[in-house]
């Protein structure tokens, strides 16, 4: 029976989500598993895997759950090496579209039934993932060199581009769940300077701090995984949230970095300038407008911080200032009007669907 060619790569997608066979062994891998507790924990890590080539970055629900074993047979598979090849030998204008086509995990943990920060499920608290962007190619690789040479180094990987890095670190503090971003990138600075990769601290990207912030998997010949990897001694300044005295509406909006995010940064601002005229009396009963917005984050989880902080401060402002809106129950109210289910948008399908035709 003949078989195409999109048969035969749907068919390669299967060897992800099933029964993935590990042939090949490399140098810089330290094979031996000891059981100490070090390898405990890296034995308990979860991540939520994804993959649907019509969506990429836009997906939402997970295949499975798999473990840190399962990551790396990944991302040593034939599938992942036939994505990446097809992604390096192409075009620039057509490089984009094919990482679709690349599965990612949720570094942070696990998600059900959706990829949104109030579905995570298990929290990798001890786990930072790195995303060094934006970097000539030899400067790649000696971040890549620092990084193999850290005992605390999980993974490290450089990207199809060969312009970034990608890693996981362990630590040996906690981080909190709830300001897991904030966090990170307060603590930034400390981080890089902890792995001896100061001078590009202005590369990592702080989206990957998020816990919903795909990490896509993409084959590296050189991959450096490390079983027995030793927690980073680390300590990390706690985040204080600021009470804000008065918080005026920005008219500088977030930057899309496509279409689904301008829409909802759109809606965002929107949002913000009806709030910024809302009569006295009509306060209280509007924040549940933001539900909305929420609802349709799922779409982009990886600006939903960002959304979230925007619109919390656009209805403290509609009392003066932050004091004064918890006095009459702001944050209670928000809260509860934000944490709904996904919904779908009909805008933004028709974008994803128009992208897929252009596709």
């Amino acid at each position: 029976m003949l078989v195409n060619k999109n048969e035969k790569v749907f068919l390669i997608v299967k060897e992800i989500i099933s029964n993935i066979a590990t042939t090949k062994k490399y140098k810089i891998m330290r094979e031996q598993q000891a059981n100490t507790g070090n390898t405990s924990i890296i034995k308990n890590l979860e991540f939520s895997l994804f993959y649907d080539k019509s969506k990429g970055i836009f997906t939402t629900t997970p295949k499975q759950q798999i473990t840190f074993n399962r990551l790396i047979e990944i991302y040593t598979s034939d599938f992942v090496k036939h994505i990446t090849d097809k992604i390096q030998l192409a075009p620039k204008e057509h490089k984009q579209d094919l990482k679709k086509q690349l599965p990612f995990i949720t570094p942070y943990g696990t998600f059900e039934p959706t990829r949104k920060k109030d579905n995570l499920e298990f929290f990798n608290n001890s786990l930072i993932a790195l995303d060094i962007d934006d970097v000539e190619t030899s400067e790649a690789e000696e971040i890549k060199d620092i990084l193999s040479n850290n005992s605390s180094t999980l993974l490290t990987v450089i990207s199809p581009r060969k312009k970034g890095v990608k890693a996981l670190i362990l630590i040996n503090d906690t981080i909190p769940f709830k300001e897991c971003y904030n966090t990170l990138k307060l603590n930034k600075k400390r981080i890089a300077e902890a792995l001896n990769i100061s001078k590009y601290k202005e590369n990592i990207d702080n989206a990957q701090f998020n816990v919903t912030q795909p990490l896509f998997i993409a084959y590296d010949k050189e991959i450096y995984y490390n079983f027995e990897a030793e927690p980073l001694d680390i300590k990390l300044e706690v985040y204080q949230e600021p009470i804000i005295e008065r918080q005026s509406i920005t008219s500088v909006p977030l930057h899309a970095q496509n279409r689904i995010e301008a829409y909802l940064i759109n809606a965002t601002s929107k949002l913000e300038q009806f709030f910024a005229c809302c009569s006295e009396g009509n306060r209280h009963a509007n924040i549940i407008k933001v539900q909305a917005i929420s609802s349709w984050l799922h779409y982009a989880p990886q600006i939903e911080n960002d959304i979230k902080q925007r619109l919390y401060n656009a209805c403290c402002s509609m009392y003066g200032n932050e004091k004064e809106a918890l006095r009459n129950g702001v944050k209670r109210a928000f809260e509860q009007a934000w944490n709904t289910h996904p919904k779908a948008n009909n805008s933004i399908e028709s974008i994803i669907n128009e992208l897929n035709c252009v596709a």
